[in-house]
């Protein structure tokens, strides 16, 4: 036999398996039940050879000195002591103790074994200690021997051997390991000192407990330390259990995700017709963005392109009708001037007869003179370039200065009116409250800011709403140094911030008079106003700045510009 693989399910476990239960050798020809070693189914001989059951006899017998055998009708005598007196038959007996010995013994094996269990057992690649190419299956714990089934049945088929106990080899009587510094003694305890340097498992016998190494050790039996490792086993089961289960149910869901996300059938193949995934539904919903995108600057730039147009047609019309009017002031001045000529070389009566049209036509000059002067540097010297300024929504600013409407928000004495002024004329005036507000217009490189600056007394806050039409920033200015009035203006940047007409308007918040000791730095005022989740999806900014000095204040003019210039200037010639 190989010892690769068997097919047990083949495999009829016992030799005797094969006998029916029911034989003509083991049962009474007369009421066909089966003999037994003793009682009234004991098998007895008759004279002629055959054998009849005990049960059988009685009622064959009539109490006369003979039976008459019921199959050839031969006459057995009968004693004194009637149908117990004949001898039973002993080489059937010997062959039904046998037969049921070893059916015991089989059943005592099929007991433990199975197709199944003997594959599991095979799966521990024991060699067999009769023949080196099976697999042992057994183990005979009177000859300490591993068996596989064939042998066990060869060596074990005798009477004597017979009895032997033979056992699966997972249950295999455990040997008692042996002390590793006195082999000829058993480990009987296991050291349980945590400084102990011993290699593990630190085993010991009772002369290493009480006079080697692990003296003084804190010590236990083996059976003892082995039942706590197996009640920690135990006990984590569950725990193990758990979460195998939520791994399982975890693996489960990142499959049935996967599917959804690659769109998977029940074939395993993808039909974004019918069942399309979640991949699919995200790509169409980017290239429908990206289309609408796509629409909107084709209109974007169509407008843009209209208004670059509108404009160069009214300043090549303005052009054209100041290039018109200095055309005929000069036709008329020129005019003028060779009528001059002309009346000056007359003779003098002449001369002075024309005194009156000269003149009128010097008053004349005079007047397209003064008209002449009167024009601009842009109409005298006019710039053939077209500054364009683009926005971040995309529309175009035609001119040198792009207008950008700012409202200054903030509590009372925060400094609101000193930064304005600070921007306007760079100087730090100490104000008194701002009862109403004021307005002024702060030129910064190609940017006309024009600045709201709102008073932010409590019954001044209500009338915050009117300014907000048409708000392209915000301004909030913040007393960095009033650490008792931070909430207060927490609440009202958060009042801010749910206001319908500033959802698009950039937000710049001003940590001002950080030049004072004490003051909460940019840092803090962050995470105490949480700004991170009150501004997410804003465009925002904190900085840190100083009225006084000024420090601060066009770093934050610089990132409005920022925000809400695309880019900068362009000179198309």
């Amino acid at each position: 036999m190989s010892s690769s693989s068997f097919d047990y399910n083949s495999l009829s476990f016992g030799r005797i398996a094969s006998i029916p239960e029911k034989s003509d050798v083991l049962e009474c020809r007369v009421c066909e039940d089966v003999f037994t070693l003793q009682g009234d189914k004991v098998p007895r001989l008759l004279y002629c050879g055959h054998t009849i059951c005990h049960s059988c006899l009685i009622r064959l017998y009539q109490q006369c000195s003979s039976v008459q055998c019921p199959f050839d009708r031969q006459i057995t005598p009968i004693g004194p002591s009637g149908v117990w007196g004949l001898k039973k038959n002993f080489a059937l007996l010997e062959l039904l103790e046998r037969l049921q010995r070893n059916n015991k013994a089989e059943m005592n094996i099929n007991s433990y074994f199975n197709a199944e269990a003997m594959e599991k057992e095979e799966q521990l690649h024991i060699i067999c200690d009769e023949n080196e190419n099976h697999i042992a299956v057994l183990y005979c714990t009177i000859c300490c021997t591993n068996l596989c089934f064939y042998c066990s049945e060869e060596t074990h088929s005798t009477r004597t051997l017979a009895k032997h106990r033979r056992v699966p080899l997972s249950e295999k009587p455990q040997e008692r390991p042996r002390c590793p510094l006195h082999p000829s003694h058993v480990a009987e305890f296991t050291c349980l000192q945590d400084n102990c340097h011993q290699p593990s498992p630190p085993l010991m016998c009772f002369v290493c407990k009480d006079y080697g190494t692990h003296k003084n050790h804190k010590h236990t039996l083996v059976e003892t330390e082995a039942e706590n490792i197996r009640s920690k086993v135990k006990s984590a089961g569950p725990l193990m259990r758990n979460l195998m289960e939520e791994m399982n149910d975890t693996i489960q869901r990142l499959d049935q995700v996967m599917i959804r996300l690659e769109g998977l059938d029940s074939n395993g193949s993808v039909d974004e017709e019918s069942n399309p995934g979640t991949c699919s539904l995200a790509r169409a919903r980017v290239q429908l963005y990206f289309q609408h995108l796509r629409e909107t600057l084709q209109v974007q730039e169509a407008a843009a392109l209209s208004a670059v147009d509108t404009h160069v047609r009214e300043r090549l019309g303005s052009l054209r009708s100041l290039q018109e009017d200095l055309a005929s002031s000069l036709s008329q001045v020129a005019v003028i001037c060779v009528q001059c000529e002309q009346a000056v070389r007359q003779d003098d009566f002449r001369v002075i007869s024309a005194s009156a049209d000269i003149n009128q036509a010097l008053n004349v000059i005079e007047k397209h003179k003064q008209m002449f002067t009167e024009l601009g540097p842009e109409q005298l010297q006019p710039d053939p370039s077209i500054p364009i300024t683009f926005t971040k929504d995309n529309r175009v600013h035609i001119g040198p200065k792009m207008e950008i409407r700012v409202v200054t928000l903030g509590l009372d004495g925060a400094g609101k009116t000193s930064v304005l002024f600070k921007l306007k004329q760079n100087e730090f005036m100490t104000m008194i409250p701002t009862l109403g507000f004021n307005v002024e217009t702060v030129d910064y490189k190609n940017m006309k800011f024009t600045i709201w600056d709102v008073g932010g007394q409590p019954k001044l806050r209500p009338l915050w709403k009117h300014y907000y039409l048409n708000t392209q920033a915000v301004v909030f200015v913040i007393d960095s140094s009033d650490q008792q009035r931070l909430l207060e203006s927490s609440n009202e940047l958060s009042k801010l911030m749910t206001e319908k007409e500033l959802k698009d308007a950039a937000l710049l918040i001003l940590a001002n008079k950080q030049d004072i000791h004490g003051c909460v730095t940019i840092e803090t005022i962050t995470e105490l106003f949480g700004l991170y989740k009150l501004c997410c999806g804003r465009s925002w900014h904190i900085q840190a700045c100083d009225a006084q000095s000024g420090a601060g204040l066009h770093d934050g003019l610089d990132w409005l510009a920022r925000q809400l210039v695309a880019s900068g200037v362009h000179d198309l010639n």
